[in-house]
């Protein structure tokens, strides 16, 4: 069920407002019962097991509750009536499943930082009682990190979390039954000032937004709408301040019947198919952002091999960012075309034009990037990524041209069965080239890649490996232009450039108390408006940087390898190089070789049978399964002979027929065959 706003048959208990001592509990909200209640709800809130029965889960992105006191509607006069008291203590039970990005609310009633209370926790795991006093001064009592972790809370686990106000003694937070920390700072006789109070409470999200923390560009970082992530059970408002063995008391009184439920937040997946093929299909995270997205079955798309067991998947959560998945999931990705405007707000206000980085991370939703499949077949596949260049409330640059269709992305990825692809980065504004390498929730970079992160090697056959343990190094191995990733896998990214093209190292934004490499956590699947956010903690998905990569053109070799780096040399000499293609045959055309296709492009005659052929390999320029694309041939029933031995069709032989829309045929072929001399080859 998908609705903003509704009314959920949640167990709110709201008591009357009580003077007695033998019932100080104003409020309770123990979501067990099914009573209909006066409570709007929304976005995608729902019952999970409590600490005690049920509890309500909010998603992080959607979900609150609002809750008027009593048993009157939200706006009536005698809810205008109400009044808090003087004193006050709020209770509940809290699990998290993830940080907020920035201070999200168990409990909260009034203005943010203006009147009233708010009892929260903040990105770091901190629990926080605040409230404002009626001057201009928002007064904190804030629970203390670890200092090993820097962090407050644990993820997964449940909180007996309760705050206390007393005007003469002041604030004070307990966590698990234990005095945590305490505040009075208060200044004369002022103390909490309350206003619409008609509003009620509110659970979960922030009535008016925060931007993120941990902003690298705080001027290209924005509000967001967002809630808190995790499940909240037996909330208690009580109209004294409790003492310290009242709520040792309450801790011990109740042991939790069930464990906090989560769901595991890894990266998708899929089934291994055994085939060499591209699929649309619908990959999923966990419950909660599934959620979000109004998508059918068909929306991403996942390309396999039948051969090795590594991935190429389109995700949306990656705003269809192609990744690289090795055999035990780690993901790595790249740039797509990035452009920027009105640096450090040099053209004007930030509100009044598109700011910040303007690139395909900014799609939280999709909203333009889109990704399809050209071709699928046993031989090749194609894959066409297009996506505007935008900022991070889906603003874009009229430019270059002032047309009115902005900066736009387009890519066409040519896919081999032997896991390279080749790259082609269409006409567009902007560089495009960023090793990234992602790390789910639950790990950190150093749990994705070695230290020792990065293996370059030349054209030479030299390498040299880089490491990050002493902070950035320095790239300084002379002509490399092909660099590999050193994952914490048995396949191992790559990526070749043309020659000429070369790699420097992402040397910015690190926290060597957080991580060796630069990790952040904006993008991928965040949905808050940010070109630019610190990761603190390994809650949310991530992504780092190694390097920039200037590619000589707009075109670029990546595939995954458990071969040693030094392998990868005759794949980059025979794409940069390729051998020498000479026909025997009449009525045939050699165009030539397309680097941009990894591929031989030939044009048959309409009656033409059979097509003979030498590759002219040899070290500088060696065969490396070679690819053929035979325009206008269209037959049906092909043999491979190479040097006069037949090769059958197979894993060393894959053919294709493809139409364009004119129903022109094109013959695709692709050969396993590695050579350093010259191969004669027939196709009959």
């Amino acid at each position: 069920m998908r609705k903003a706003v509704f009314f959920l048959l949640v167990g709110l208990s709201c008591l009357n407002q009580g003077k007695s001592q033998n019932n100080p509990v104003l409020f309770q909200w123990n979501f067990d019962d099914t009573l209909k209640t006066n409570c709007p709800v929304g976005g995608l809130t729902k019952y999970v097991p409590g600490v005690i029965g049920k509890a309500i889960k909010f998603d992080g992105f959607s979900s609150y509750i609002d809750v008027v006191p009593g048993d009157v509607k939200q706006g009536s006069e005698e809810i205008k009536k109400f009044q808090l008291p003087g004193k006050i203590s709020i209770e509940a039970w809290v699990a998290l499943g993830a940080y907020p990005w920035n201070w999200a609310p168990v409990l909260t009633m009034g203005k943010y930082k203006i009147t009233g209370f708010y009892f929260g926790i903040d990105s770091r795991g901190r629990v926080g009682m605040q409230l404002s006093d009626g001057t201009s001064t928002w007064h904190e009592c804030l629970s203390k990190l670890n200092p090993e972790t820097k962090l407050g809370l644990e993820l997964h686990k449940w909180y007996h979390l309760v705050c206390t106000y007393d005007p003469e003694t002041g604030m004070a937070i307990y966590i698990n039954g234990k005095l945590e920390s305490t505040y009075n700072g208060f200044i004369g006789k002022h103390r909490i000032v309350y206003s619409e109070t008609e509003k009620g409470f509110r659970l979960g999200m922030n009535r008016e937004m925060l931007a993120p923390t941990d902003a690298i560009r705080e001027w290209a970082t924005y509000p967001s709408r967002y809630s808190l992530d995790g499940i909240v059970d037996e909330v208690r408002v009580y109209g004294k301040c409790l003492t310290a063995d009242e709520i040792a008391a309450n801790y011990i009184n109740i042991k939790p019947e069930n464990e906090p439920q989560f769901a595991s937040r890894k990266f998708p997946t899929v089934k291994p198919s055994g085939r060499f093929a591209a699929n649309y299909t619908r990959l999923n995270f966990y419950p909660e952002w599934d959620a979000l997205w109004p998508v059918g079955e068909f929306n991403d798309v996942v390309v396999q091999f039948d051969e090795f067991p590594t991935k190429i998947m389109f995700w949306r959560g990656t705003r269809y960012s192609p990744c690289l998945v090795s055999e035990n999931g780690k993901w790595m990705a790249d740039q797509s075309r990035e452009s920027g405007n009105n640096w450090f707000l040099s053209q004007g206000s930030r509100d009044e034009m598109p700011t910040g980085c303007m690139e395909h991370m900014s799609d939280v939703q999709t909203r333009s990037s889109r990704v399809a499949i050209i071709e699928s077949n046993e031989a090749r596949v194609v894959v066409n990524w297009r996506y505007l260049q935008m900022d991070v409330r889906f603003r874009q640059n009229d430019s270059p041209e002032n047309t009115g269709f902005g900066e736009w992305g387009n890519e066409l990825y040519y896919i081999y069965p032997d896991g390279v692809t080749v790259r082609k980065v269409l006409p567009g504004n902007g560089g495009w080239q960023e090793t990234i390498f992602l790390s789910e929730p639950g790990t950190r970079p150093e749990d994705n890649v070695d230290l020792a992160a990065a293996t370059l090697v030349n054209m030479k056959g030299e390498t040299k490996t880089y490491s990050w343990e002493k902070g950035y190094p320095k790239y300084d191995l002379p002509g490399a232009n092909i660099q590999m990733v050193n994952f914490k896998s048995k396949f191992k990214p790559y990526l070749i450039l043309r020659t000429g093209g070369s790699f420097s190292v992402f040397n910015g934004e690190v926290r060597p108390e957080y991580s060796h490499f630069p990790w952040w956590n904006h993008w991928p699947v965040a949905q808050i408006s940010s070109d630019g956010r610190s990761a603190s903690a390994p809650d949310q998905a991530a992504h780092s940087s190694l390097s920039w990569g200037d590619p000589n053109g707009d075109v670029a070799l990546y595939g995954m390898t458990d071969k040693d780096p030094k392998s990868l040399v005759a794949l980059a000499r025979s794409w940069n190089f390729p051998a020498e293609l000479k026909l025997s045959s009449k009525g045939i055309k050699n165009e030539g070789y397309d680097f941009t296709q990894r591929a031989y492009i030939l044009t048959a005659s309409e009656n033409i049978k059979n097509i003979a052929f030498m590759l002219n390999g040899s070290k500088d320029s060696p065969i490396v399964n070679p690819a053929l694309v035979i325009k206008n041939w269209n037959k049906k029933d092909i043999k491979l002979t190479i040097k006069g031995k037949p090769i059958p069709r197979g894993k060393d032989f894959r053919y294709a027929l493809e139409y364009d829309v004119e129903g022109t045929p094109t013959t695709i072929i692709w050969i396993k065959l590695q050579a350093e001399k010259v191969v004669n080859i027939e196709l009959l």
